[in-house]
């Protein structure tokens, strides 16, 4: 079953939702400066600049072998078995904040490739004591494809895999590391582009991973996770997306658009 305890974000349980949303936000400021610095070697047009200003779904000039820079804040819970006999991963953490960075290469208008780094704070879960900490992160490779890249609002979809980690941080004893693998991770979202080098929208993620090894306080190190089960991580919030050094692929208009 899922459990969003959500209230306890605000407890003190764990780091504030305020506290990783602005922080997020501080890192969009110099990123959409350095965007908006680069509008002077993209490729803009009379015509392009007017379809701006249009409905919400307008016409705009595609992005096109940029440099493409992702900031995303939201919420993130964990559901499923670690292995078998033992606390699964929503015995050990409920629902938290993860903040999340990319950087990729837009290689055409509709495809991006990229790396991705994450970082989570989650609530403590049933199983364990009181003070304890728990804190996860992800980092790996992504491919994205955008289906609407020539319009202000732009479906896409994302593949990832890399790796998961997961730290259990208690007050008076070591910390417990758990290390596996994100097999999977599909996020999918829309952008609406604000400028032709800034878009921002939302996402929503799911990831199939495995943890594997494990250390321990009193252990001798890291060892192997008999029988690993599968297990599942959902996510959902904002992502800003920032372009620069590109250029911009401007589409011709019909006269009657």
């Amino acid at each position: 079953m899922l459990h969003w305890k959500i209230g306890a974000l605000w407890k003190g349980e764990l780091i504030s939702m305020r506290t990783i949303v602005q922080a997020a936000c501080l890192c969009l400021v110099p990123c959409a400066i350095v965007a908006l610095g680069g509008r002077a070697d993209a490729q803009t047009t009379t015509t392009a600049d007017s379809e701006m200003s249009r409905g919400p779904a307008h016409r705009v000039a595609a992005v096109d072998r940029a440099l493409e820079i992702g900031i995303g804040a939201g919420y993130a819970q964990g559901v499923g078995d670690i292995a078998a006999a033992r606390p699964a991963v929503q015995d050990l953490s409920t629902a938290g904040g993860t903040v999340e960075l990319q950087l990729g290469y837009r290689l055409t208008p509709s495809l991006t490739l990229g790396a991705y780094g994450t970082f989570a704070q989650y609530g403590r879960g049933d199983s364990l004591s009181a003070g304890t900490d728990v804190r996860a992160g992800t980092g790996g490779v992504f491919g994205s494809w955008h289906f609407m890249p020539a319009r202000s609002i732009d479906p896409w979809v994302s593949l990832g895999s890399g790796w998961r980690g997961l730290w259990l941080v208690p007050d008076s004893v070591s910390t417990t590391s758990i290390q596996g693998w994100e097999i999977a991770r599909l996020q999918v979202g829309a952008d609406y582009r604000v400028t032709p080098e800034v878009a921002i929208g939302p996402a929503l993620g799911v990831s199939v991973n495995t943890f594997f090894t494990e250390n321990t306080p009193g252990g001798v190190g890291f060892t192997n996770i008999p029988n690993p089960h599968a297990n599942f991580y959902f996510s959902a919030g904002l992502q800003g997306r920032f372009d620069v050094l590109g250029k911009r692929a401007v589409t011709t208009l019909a006269s009657n658009e």
